[in-house]
């Protein structure tokens, strides 16, 4: 018996030391092929400090400007290039997408299987679903439903107008762009402009709201890859039970409802969106169309090649996937964008004047004045032809890249990057402060001034990258773009934005995860025009 104890104990003794001695192995990826990394710890490797740091990116900036624009950290065990130089970033995201068409996936499971957290075959798929429902022509036929969002919010500003009073503008930006995603994408009127207790707005509020990078969940699944999948299935199977408690038995015993985490929430309620819809059949070609014209019950092997149409199907947990993912995207970057744009219009009385006189030159109506020939509100085809506006829009996102983490590659296989041997499973970070900010790529003007002209002189194709870069560039560009100018175009061609008393002071940028202001503070003043 005491035998079989010390061979028990022997062999436990192996087991730790040959885990150290892999552990020791990983860490020294980096120093093989002579590329530099701040100090680090054994087995957190640089997450200490990144945890402790405010921001990710801003703290990848700072390592920049010691290492250079390429180095090393490492996530865990994971090892991760971080990089700001635009030769080698359009290696990894334009020449060699097909070894780095994937993106790190911290919850992977079955339930969050969409076209962002998806990769190769499977995200080939999904893009190739989604795709169209962003061409020109279906961005024409949604104009008018944005614009009806937008009068909405244009009602509600009134108050704010006839009072003379500040107000924090991005509340009114958030509903109403959580109205458009919605209507637009799933042709769910929310109304959340006029309901913002709509409990969609709230779990999506929450989420955000909710510090994701600091919880124990998240620093486990980033100090222990290996077992993320089994700790994703557990937390799942957790909140499915609470979720059918919450949905099936609670309703009729009680108003209490179990906690659950609200991005769980949101999908295992989006399920209802697609019966609603399959139970009242609607000619609308929107995305929730799209997805649900391949909707397939059978199991999907992406391993198999098989480059046929009939191939690109999506199961119904993808579709939910995708919803959820369009609901979060459509309602976050663009209300921050919305927010930032105002920002510095307020701050900016020469950008202001500029981008008001290219508006008043569009061919629009006015009230007073009714031609057939002219339309009342702006659309597709105006304001895709507005130069100071593409200028103006341009700017706002070099200084204030709203996703920044998401700019990123994972090698699916081995490779050769610049001379540099990149091993399968490697991370590649674009370090988007570093560039966006290069006075090298954006001068000769200072990078920290805002300053749209800028844009009108031709920089390295990698020299901006808010929307990312490469075929894995974002898939709803250009509907966030279009939505952005035709908001500015009404707001800006009835009033002038002028700066808030708490403008500044209440401006209070955070990155948990996406870039975003607290509030953003302004007055506006009813134009004479």
């Amino acid at each position: 018996m005491l035998s079989l104890s010390i061979i028990l104990l022997l062999i436990c003794i192996g087991l730790i030391t040959y885990y150290f001695l892999q552990l020791r192995q990983h860490y020294q990826y980096f120093s093989r092929l002579h590329i530099p990394t701040p100090p680090f710890h054994f087995f957190f490797g640089h997450l200490k400090t990144l945890w402790s740091s405010t921001s990710f990116p801003r703290q990848f900036e700072t390592w920049t400007k010691e290492y250079g624009k390429i180095y090393g950290v490492y996530q865990g065990t994971v090892p991760t290039f971080v990089v700001s130089d635009p030769n080698f970033l359009q290696e990894v995201f334009v020449k060699q997408f097909a070894a780095f068409s994937g993106r790190t996936n911290f919850f992977a499971s079955a339930k969050i299987q969409n076209v962002f957290t998806s990769s190769d075959a499977t995200w080939r798929r999904h893009r190739h679903v989604i795709n169209p429902t962003f061409s020109a022509a279906k961005l024409k036929l949604m104009s008018p439903l944005i614009n009806g969002c937008i009068t909405n919010v244009m009602e509600k500003l009134v108050d704010h107008v006839t009072s003379d009073s500040e107000f924090n503008i991005y509340t009114y930006y958030k509903r109403m762009t959580m109205d458009v995603i919605c209507r637009c994408a799933f042709g769910l009127d929310t109304d959340v402009q006029s309901n913002p207790n709509n409990m969609y707005f709230k779990k999506v509020e929450e989420l955000f709201g909710a510090r994701i990078r600091s919880s124990i969940f998240f620093k486990l699944l980033q100090v222990v890859p290996q077992v993320r999948t089994t700790i994703v299935k557990i937390f799942d199977s957790i909140n499915n039970v609470r979720a059918f408690i919450n949905i099936r038995i609670l309703p009729s015993v009680s108003k209490k409802q179990l906690h659950e985490r609200p991005d769980m929430w949101l999908h295992n309620r989006l399920h209802s969106v697609i019966e609603q819809r399959q139970q009242t059949p609607t000619s609308r070609v929107d995305l929730l169309q799209l997805m649900l014209q391949v909707i397939t019950t059978e199991q999907i092997n992406d391993v198999v090649q098989d480059g046929s149409k009939t191939n690109y199907r999506l199961t119904r947990e993808e579709i939910v996937s995708n919803i959820f993912i369009f609901m979060l995207a459509g309602y976050e970057t663009t209300s921050t964008t919305l927010a930032f744009a105002t920002y510095e219009l307020a701050r900016h009385p020469e950008v202001h004047r500029k981008l008001q006189a290219e508006i008043d030159q569009l061919p629009l109506a006015t009230d007073d004045m009714s031609d057939d020939d002219m339309k009342k509100y702006p659309d597709y085809d105006i304001v895709a032809q507005m130069p100071y506006m593409d200028l103006f829009v341009s700017e706002v996102l070099r200084m204030y890249p709203i996703a920044n983490q998401a700019i990123q590659r994972r090698a699916s296989e081995d490779t050769i990057v610049q001379g540099i041997k990149i091993e399968k499973g490697t991370l590649v970070y674009a370090d988007v402060y570093s560039i966006h900010y290069d006075q090298e790529l954006w001068g000769p003007e200072d990078p920290k001034i805002f300053f749209p002209e800028r844009h009108e002189t031709k920089r390295h194709p990698m020299a901006y990258l808010p929307f990312g870069a490469g075929p894995r560039h974002c898939i709803g560009m250009r509907f966030a773009l279009i939505e952005m100018k035709i908001l500015l175009v009404r707001l800006l061609r009835e009033y002038s934005i002028l700066p808030g008393e708490h403008l500044h002071n209440k401006l209070n940028i955070h990155e948990q995860p996406a870039l975003a202001p607290e509030a953003v503070w302004v007055k506006l003043v009813k134009r004479s025009v």
